[in-house]
């Protein structure tokens, strides 16, 4: 069965350090069953003319192709190629729902993109059983279509901890979406976190928004403002006693770094939403960050283990494969 992945992960142009796409090419690559096309893959979403022999057709982040280089002319391509794969009745179109809308901020294009894709697809998949409930609340004419897969792990190995030197870690690419001033502001206040030591690692490409942190910052906040490369980030999780996600959940639905975070074995924090609120027994979740001085740090080991063991990359092709009934 070929597949055609979109988008397709290209170190050069990807800084992020986010490798979900890769690891999603490389499942169907090892994949018995299907063999993956992409031609052109250089030429972005217009790639997809070029791989019309494929039989599976997996679109991702719909929501970023106008925000891309010629980015409105790519969706306008977007739409017509959609739309010409739904004419040929054999070919399955596969949403991957991330986001309930970009995560800079709502755009009619964006919205009428989600709900042309929603129309076509023959199957959508998220990777939060919020994402279902957002599917179907949003588009009820299309109810039934979207089904929950758990975001699959980075690493099947788990992690030693270091001696401790931070009390908590705020890791991933800085933008006022992770809400950092709000909890430092929230932090300053409040007695409990006096005698707590921060950490907060990323690269924050907003200037104004690094000059409004930097502001806010006090003897017990260490503030990292670069890229962190993998062994670093690692060597820093290691020697943090938590990890905090302090996200805006206004857009989310799944984390990627909260899965990249399991293997460390640590006590999580995040919002009470999405993934987060999926892993509730690994991940202790607030509503508002005056929750989290009265959050118990729990042993969520075994809970972590089991996650890892049912939900490899290796194991993704097959359970889309039974969704899509082929």
């Amino acid at each position: 069965m070929k597949v055609y992945i979109y988008p397709t992960y290209t170190p050069s142009r990807d800084k992020s350090g986010n490798l979900y796409i890769k690891y999603f090419h490389d499942a169907f690559h090892h994949d018995r069953f299907f063999s993956v096309k992409n031609r052109l893959w250089q030429i972005g979403i217009t790639s997809l003319f070029f791989n019309l022999d494929a039989d599976v057709f997996v679109i991702q982040w719909v929501d970023l192709i106008p925000f891309k280089k010629f980015g409105k002319i790519q969706f306008v391509i977007f739409l017509i190629l959609i739309k010409l794969l739904s004419c040929i009745k054999s070919k399955r179109i596969v949403w991957i729902l991330h986001n309930k809308h970009a995560h800079n901020g709502k755009s009619k294009l964006v919205d009428y993109g989600m709900n042309f894709i929603a129309k076509y697809a023959y199957c959508v998949v998220t990777h939060s059983d919020e994402g279902v409930t957002f599917f179907n609340e949003r588009y009820p004419q299309y109810k039934g279509k979207c089904h929950y897969i758990p975001h699959p792990v980075y690493s099947i190995d788990t992690i030693q901890p270091s001696e401790k030197q931070w009390d908590y870690i705020i890791w991933g690419g800085i933008s006022r979406r992770k809400r950092i001033v709000e909890f430092l502001n929230f932090a300053k206040e409040s007695s409990y976190f006096d005698d707590k030591k921060i950490l907060i690692c990323g690269n924050c490409s907003d200037k104004r928004y690094d000059e409004e942190i930097k502001k806010l910052l006090w003897d017990n906040v260490t503030y990292i403002n670069r890229f962190v490369a993998d062994a670093e980030l690692r060597d820093l999780i290691c020697k943090s006693g938590c990890i905090l996600f302090t996200y805006n959940v206004d857009s989310l639905l799944s984390s990627g770094a909260l899965i990249y975070s399991l293997n460390f074995c640590k006590p999580i924090i995040g919002p009470n939403s999405g993934n987060f609120y999926d892993l509730k027994g690994i991940v202790s979740c607030y509503d508002g960050f005056e929750d989290i001085p009265s959050l118990t740090t729990i042993d969520n080991t075994e809970l972590i283990r089991k996650y890892i063991i049912d939900n490899t990359w290796a194991q993704f092709p097959d359970k889309l494969r039974t969704i899509i009934d082929i």
